[in-house]
């Protein structure tokens, strides 16, 4: 059975009901699919004999899509080599003290929910949502959390529409005026805050927490340019005729139609541009260069290095609801400093370039993401209103 089959096998609502005999009409589904397919009995048993020792929860809360590399390291015989470099979801000492830590994962995962809710009594920070401010060409802006779904502005010929996901669509009006491409509107995201947009000529962007996006009610003949500032996925209406370019502070992105994620935080020492699909040109100080999917960009103290092979779902993590982490602990810090909206504070022993791994999704509360960090690490995190210590 591939990994892949076994991560499927995981998150099937069905198959774990037959694990732990909650549905029978799904222990019934399996047993008969088992008859089928007797080749696959042996490795369902050695499956469902970890999901038992685990317990469920332990593996929600924990695995998230890691049981190929849980089962890899079991079965070795060899110890795993010391690095400097940590990851709190797959990160084990020896194979022989595999089954050990299994059970103690299965603990922390059962009293977690009980830690977490003692934790949420005395300090804890709240994940963030869709929170956005619109602010229109004349000035006026709206809190997007407030405003009722549908129609929420007219202008120039254009409608804005709020939809019930977390998102402002653009929609042109042909029998009335028409809008002016020299009339702009922004939209902006807090710290601890998300949202879409679907501009007039179709091409949809994602905004991560801390960003905004400037953009004109109607594109011109010639091209389509935004301003981004923060972090924003774009997919992009192709329109050859039109080339749709994103700037910033630093450079400008220039597409016919594509996907692409753009990283571009004042605070942060990397500009990222990350190309999912079709191709894009980084200008920069005269000089102009091309992106490959798979290829990012990275534009440190005013020169680009081209970087191939990217991990792209940590890329796009955010975007699908997680925190995906393979970078260093400041790098980490500063996503759950952006999304949580906390203030974070060093101890002064604390290498912050180490680098950890792992995921989790974004819709727990802070204590859960440290707690996982903290589980397979020397490090301790205290929180104190909206500031977050970090220690050894």
């Amino acid at each position: 059975m591939e990994d892949k089959d076994i991560e499927q096998l995981l998150h099937q609502e069905s198959f774990l009901n037959y694990c732990f005999k909650r549905n029978e009409d799904d222990v019934r589904h399996w047993e008969s699919w088992l008859t089928q397919n007797p080749d696959q009995k042996q490795q369902f048993e050695d499956l469902k004999r970890m999901l038992l020792l685990m317990g469920e929860e332990s593996r929600n809360r924990i695995m998230r899509g890691n049981f190929a590399q849980l089962q890899e390291k079991i079965t070795s015989p060899s110890p795993v080599v010391p690095l400097q470099k940590y990851s709190f979801l797959t990160r084990w000492s020896v194979a022989a003290a595999a089954v050990f830590l299994i059970v103690g994962l299965s603990w922390f995962a059962y009293h977690s929910s009980e830690m977490t809710t003692t934790t949420a009594k005395v300090e804890d920070v709240a994940p963030g949502g869709n929170k956005a401010t619109l602010i229109l060409a004349n000035g006026q802006r709206l809190n997007l959390g407030n405003v009722a779904n549908g129609a929420i502005a007219n202008q120039s010929g254009i409608r804005i529409m709020k939809t019930a996901g977390g998102q402002i669509i653009y929609q042109v009006l042909p029998q009335e005026g028409k809008a002016a491409s020299a009339q702009f509107n922004t939209i902006e995201t807090p710290v601890g805050g998300q949202y879409q947009v679907g501009l007039v000529d179709g091409t949809r962007v994602w905004l991560n927490a801390g960003s905004s996006l400037r953009y004109p009610l109607k594109f011109s003949k010639n091209e389509r340019r935004v301003e981004l500032t923060g972090e924003g996925y774009f997919e992009v209406a192709h329109d050859k005729s039109a080339p749709f370019k994103v700037s910033n502070f630093r450079q400008v992105v220039v597409v016919l139609g594509t996907h692409f994620n753009v990283m571009a935080y004042a605070d942060e020492k990397v500009l990222k541009t990350t190309l999912l699909e079709g191709s894009v040109s980084i200008r920069q100080s005269g000089t102009e260069t091309l992106l490959k999917p798979g290829q990012q960009a990275q534009l440190v103290n005013g020169k680009i290095e081209v970087v191939d092979d990217i991990d792209l779902e940590d890329v796009i993590a955010w975007k699908n609801g997680y925190f995906r982490f393979n970078e260093s602990l400041e790098s980490i810090m500063a996503k759950i400093s952006r999304w949580y909206g906390v203030q974070i504070v060093y101890q002064t022993n604390i290498d912050a370039s180490l680098t950890y791994s792992g995921k989790i999704s974004r819709s727990k509360n802070i204590s859960v993401i440290l707690k996982s960090i903290e589980f397979d690490s020397d490090l301790h995190f205290r929180i104190e209103g909206k500031k977050v210590y970090v220690t050894k």
